[in-house]
């Protein structure tokens, strides 16, 4: 029963979502409360969403609390991590989401670290592009030379090289070549590729031939 109730409340309410989509007019079906049936089955989502982040907040309780009882390496964060936690959560219910003390963490800390951060992985995306942009072969010429333009279309530097009112648009119109033709190509093939292997997920599960995520036996 641990597997098959999962499993058939996934079917249900798959069967029940693909009713709405496959025809218009259930949309507007509504239940001996007045609800309507899409409605209801939003909040359960919810509430089910609601109910694995308290899971989830328990659990990161569980395993830093352990950190901090048994001294393990570098249980100071996990003390920062569970104050920090409960101070949003107690900010939360006392104060709205825009209010000042609780949005003091997020700006006086969170965002300074991730400019920092971001600062950081800047100059060591640079650096690794220095090392793997090499001219081995055809295929890695034209990615140095796609980067290159990209990166000159979007410096200042490059307007005064080639600006816009040049040929072909400058490095300015190069770039937006390159952005809007190749490389959406690319990405449209990739994100094809992506959602038929979700799609394909999705029916092992539903079709109960996928299970590991219901545990093993």
């Amino acid at each position: 029963m641990r597997k098959e109730v999962p499993f058939i409340i996934s079917l249900v309410f798959a069967a029940v979502r693909f009713a709405l989509e496959a025809f218009h007019g259930a949309y507007e079906y509504t239940m001996a409360s007045g609800d309507k049936l899409l409605n209801a089955l939003s909040w359960a989502m919810t509430f089910m969403a609601m109910a694995a982040i308290f899971l989830g907040a328990l659990n990161l309780f569980r395993i830093h609390g352990n950190n901090i009882r048994r001294k393990r390496p570098h249980w100071q964060f996990s003390v920062y991590l569970l104050a920090l936690l409960a101070y949003q959560s107690i900010m939360g219910l006392v104060q709205s989401h825009t209010g000042t003390i609780y949005l003091w963490p997020y700006n006086a800390v969170y965002l300074p670290l991730d400019a920092t951060m971001f600062s950081m992985l800047a100059f060591y995306i640079a650096s690794a592009a220095y090392r793997a942009f090499r001219i081995r072969n055809v295929d890695a010429a034209v990615m140095l030379l796609a980067a290159f333009i990209v990166m000159m279309g979007n410096v200042p530097i490059g307007e005064v090289i080639w600006g816009p009112d040049s040929f072909l648009g400058g490095f300015q119109g190069v770039k937006e070549w390159i952005l809007r033709v190749p490389n959406a190509a690319g990405n449209r093939a990739i994100t094809l590729g992506i959602f038929l292997g979700v799609m394909a997920t999705q029916s092992r599960i539903l079709l109960g031939i996928e299970r590991r995520h219901l545990g093993q036996d």
